[in-house]
């Protein structure tokens, strides 16, 4: 799954993009190719990239909950899968030019995160979407990540994590699961919020681990 087929399917969507792309700049105006080409993309590539990664995640997951796994079993490969469709198509060719846009939190919002109005997120590191749950007027800043799973003596632990209203987390900050952000807090750049973690509201936290 990981190596095949998101290159056999971007593959296939380039193929289509080029003959559209062949047809247009042969056959119209510069002005038409200047307003059609961006389009093309987007209804060519870009969007089925992205549909491709909601199909796969809706019909093979569902919605994620809390759960353990030994490794090497199918529900591990199956949220893997998702998790390898989107990064290795919705991502880069979709998702990535939206960080930081009032439009990505329309798709992750598609894809199941539970998102509040007014959020600021410029970063694409999600898994286990329907997990994350961001407060309104929350940021996730540059790269950073709410991190739902990990693997413990060969063991995927899946976990939620909740971020409250008007929280700012800083560049590259990892937030591990089972962990809850109260309302009004600052978490430093760099910085990593434990499993389990319980920060209070209007705190402000930074550090490996965060203190």
């Amino acid at each position: 799954i990981r190596i095949l087929i998101p290159q056999s399917i971007i593959l296939s969507l380039s193929i289509f993009f080029i003959a559209y792309a062949d047809d247009l700049l042969f056959e119209h105006k510069w002005t038409q190719i200047f307003l059609y080409f961006p389009l093309y993309y987007i209804g060519v590539v870009a969007i089925p990239c992205f549909i491709c990664a909601w199909l796969i995640k809706w019909i093979f997951i569902g919605r994620y909950q809390p759960a353990q796994y030994p490794m090497w079993t199918w529900e591990v490969w199956k949220t893997e899968a998702v998790t390898s469709i989107y990064e290795a198509l919705s991502v880069p060719f979709f998702l990535e030019f939206m960080r930081g846009t009032p439009f990505l939190p329309i798709f992750l919002r598609l894809m199941g995160v539970k998102i509040g109005k007014m959020t600021y997120i410029d970063s694409t590191d999600f898994t286990e979407f329907d997990l994350v749950e961001l407060g309104d007027y929350s940021a996730i800043n540059f790269d950073a990540g709410p991190q739902t799973h990990l693997f413990e003596d060969r063991i995927m632990k899946i976990g939620a994590i909740r971020i409250g209203k008007n929280t700012s987390i800083g560049a590259r900050t990892v937030i591990l699961f089972d962990t809850e952000i109260g309302k009004s807090c600052r978490l430093g750049a760099l910085s990593l919020v434990m499993k389990g973690e319980k920060i209070p509201s209007n705190t402000s936290w930074s550090g490996i681990p965060i203190k």
